[in-house]
């Protein structure tokens, strides 16, 4: 099983906080497709867990999808993490190359349709 390494928002996200439009379905996803696992769970809001890495989501009714920040992880194996997340019912996207801070980095990313989020999985090249 791949590991994710770590976790960093792309755009201005709190990722201890991130807003959604319901509880349930939202821990349903990391759960189910990114295999996350409920670390704390409250009527509006829940911490999810994986490797060490921890994201929070809070419920927002007026949570606009379209507006959705980007998350960046990093993976040990990326290849492995895209055959995990196509078997958990997924659309990763292709493989690429990205550069930031200097550094090549290979990418994939996946949207969350409900809550408007992309992740970017990612791994030194």
């Amino acid at each position: 099983m791949p590991r994710l390494i770590a976790a960093y928002p792309i755009s201005d996200e709190d990722l201890a906080a991130l807003p959604v439009k319901a509880i349930g379905p939202a821990v349903d996803y990391y759960q189910k497709v990114l295999r996350f696992a409920v670390a704390r769970r409250v009527d509006d809001a829940a911490t999810v867990e994986r490797d060490g890495v921890k994201l929070g989501v809070v419920a927002d009714t007026h949570h606009d999808p379209g507006k959705a920040g980007s998350i960046a992880i990093r993976v040990d194996d990326l290849e492995e993490l895209h055959r995990e997340l196509v078997k958990a019912g997924a659309e990763p996207g292709e493989f690429g190359v990205d550069e930031w801070d200097g550094k090549a980095h290979r990418t994939f990313f996946v949207r969350e349709a409900e809550n408007g989020y992309c992740y970017c999985f990612f791994a030194p090249v």
